[in-house]
């Protein structure tokens, strides 16, 4: 089979011979958001909404308002007095960042089993989302809150294909214990990996189309200079996946050392060795303090 049925944007994503529409029909048969989650969503995204109408929608769902208020009084957030309300910590954390909430809360429900490997890719997504969130306001970007949403979805495809293919996916993990990194054994077992199948189910979930992106490309090869601000985005996303690994969260015992590449990446951004090693332990006590929040 030729790629001429794949839009050119994920081309570089699918492996010969792998059928598209029936990627597309397996992603399409995912279910969708749930109803709170996704109005909450859309609210985030109307410039006319306040954190009084976001917290009255909020309260109809408390699963999903105590764990807003549980993140909100974590150390990341909390300004040495405890958040009793949900108006109060929307205001707290913000809107981009409350949308990085809602997701992790959905995303926790939609996993039914939640055993070594699910907690394995939850530990990895919230920590590369602190990550994210201290290396932009380290760098003083003005994307922290986007950046700490990208950092947990980064790793969508992975709970996905967990849910949905949890024996098959199992297999990756054990590779992976064996020394053999995520991204080619998906492709060699799938056809493709969790970063395309988490692009689709982003843009699916009516994501952005810069959110998708990032997803998307979090594992190719990164060009420097920067062409934009997505590419340099992606890039943060991918030195935070990669702290997140040296530090052990999101893999077996027997993984590659992504030290090396942590590196690479950080030199782009201007950060030396002797740079990364204070900012990697900032992240490993900051996901000590908040991490726990999002299992």
């Amino acid at each position: 089979m030729d790629q001429a049925g794949i839009p050119e944007e994920y081309k570089n994503h699918v492996a010969p011979g792998k059928d598209w529409k029936e990627i597309v029909a397996w992603v399409g048969d995912l279910p969708p958001l749930p109803h709170v989650a996704s109005q909450a969503l859309g609210l985030i995204e109307d410039p006319d909404t306040t954190a009084g109408k976001l917290a009255e929608l909020l309260g109809g769902d408390t699963a999903l308002a105590a764990r807003v208020l549980k993140i909100a009084n974590s150390a990341m957030f909390s300004r040495q007095r405890e958040i009793t309300t949900i108006s109060q910590a929307i205001m707290i954390i913000g809107f981009k960042t409350l949308k990085g909430i809602i997701v992790a809360a959905t995303l926790r429900q939609l996993n039914r089993n939640f055993g070594d490997v699910e907690k394995m890719i939850w530990e990895n997504s919230a920590c590369t989302a602190i990550g994210c969130r201290i290396l932009a306001s380290k760098l003083r970007k003005p994307y922290v809150e986007q950046v700490f949403l990208l950092g947990l979805l980064h790793d969508l495809g992975k709970l996905v294909l967990m849910r949905q293919v949890p024996e098959e996916y199992k297999k990756v993990v054990a590779a992976a214990a064996e020394g053999n990194e995520f991204s080619p054994t998906e492709q060699e077992q799938f056809g493709y990996g969790h970063a395309l199948i988490g692009a689709l189910v982003a843009k699916k979930w009516n994501f952005s189309m810069e959110t998708c992106q990032v997803i998307l490309h979090h594992h190719d090869e990164l060009t420097f200079p920067f062409e934009d601000e997505i590419d340099e985005q992606t890039a943060l996303v991918s030195l935070a996946d990669c702290i997140a690994h040296v530090l052990g969260f999101g893999h077996p015992e027997g993984y590659p050392d992504l030290g090396p590449e942590a590196l690479r990446i950080a030199e782009m951004f201007g950060l030396k060795e002797e740079d990364l090693e204070p900012i990697a332990e900032e992240i490993r006590e900051a996901f000590g303090e908040m991490g726990g929040a999002f299992m």
